[in-house]
């Protein structure tokens, strides 16, 4: 397993918002987290990602204990995340985003391949590299948060709500291109409301209430009324 959480609890200070959490994710797997508002979904991101406290429990990503790394350590060893909103810097240009999110590469020549693969992919990024970020649409600005995380080239990248805002168009397209990064070998990890949508991209899903999970399983079995109707409804 690439990524594996074992009986984490975690929230923000005192505030408790995960409950002895267990998953993993393989190399190469697409995985879902779904679930109501307030279930826990982003803050497991935050947490692999180094952004909450941690009460018990550890995160182990690619055999190494990762539990209590700093945020920039953890990007060195191959973790990309896209929060929620883009966060994109709008009076930057498209390609000063990009350059900030190659931050630590020290290899020019190296940094000119990421730029080049995040261009491979996201071509209107390329037509506007020189545009700044706050002009671009709603999905280009999210082609854009998706790219910056790109720049290190990931083993594992995160995604809050990427299509949060978006058109179905929109929404659609960006999880093509979702599909085209793991396809190019990068591991998936995602938060999304749009369930049927997500369901039909992943291998895998978990559902989150409360803070823990609920139901874990393919697709197929996430895809399941009676269980989300239980998640959600109940």
């Amino acid at each position: 397993m690439l990524l594996h959480i074992e009986n984490l609890s975690a929230g923000y200070g005192q505030l408790r918002v995960l409950n002895n959490v267990s998953l993993s994710v393989g190399v190469g797997e697409m995985v879902v987290l779904i679930g109501p508002n307030g279930a826990g979904k982003s803050t497991i991101l935050k947490s692999i990602f180094g952004l909450t406290t941690k009460m018990n429990g550890q995160i182990l990503f690619d055999a190494l204990n990762i539990t209590s790394l700093p945020t920039h350590s953890l990007i060195e060893q191959g973790i990309g995340f896209v929060p929620q909103g883009r966060l994109i810097f709008p009076t930057m240009t498209v390609k000063e985003n990009l350059e900030i999110g190659g931050y630590l590469i020290d290899h020019k020549e190296t940094l000119h391949k990421s730029l080049d693969y995040v261009f491979g992919l996201f071509s209107v990024l390329k037509e506007k590299q020189q545009e700044l970020a706050g002009n671009l649409s709603g999905g280009q600005q999210q082609q854009l948060a998706i790219g910056r995380a790109l720049m290190m080239r990931p083993k594992l990248l995160m995604l809050d709500e990427p299509s949060l805002g978006l058109s179905p168009k929109l929404t659609q397209e960006v999880f093509h291109i979702l599909q085209k990064i793991r396809e190019e070998g990068t591991t998936l990890l995602i938060v999304e409301q749009n369930v049927r949508l997500a369901l039909s991209y992943v291998d895998r899903g978990h559902l989150l209430s409360n803070g823990k999970i609920i139901f874990s399983g393919t697709a197929k079995e996430l895809g399941d009324e009676k269980i989300m109707h239980n998640a959600y409804l109940s």
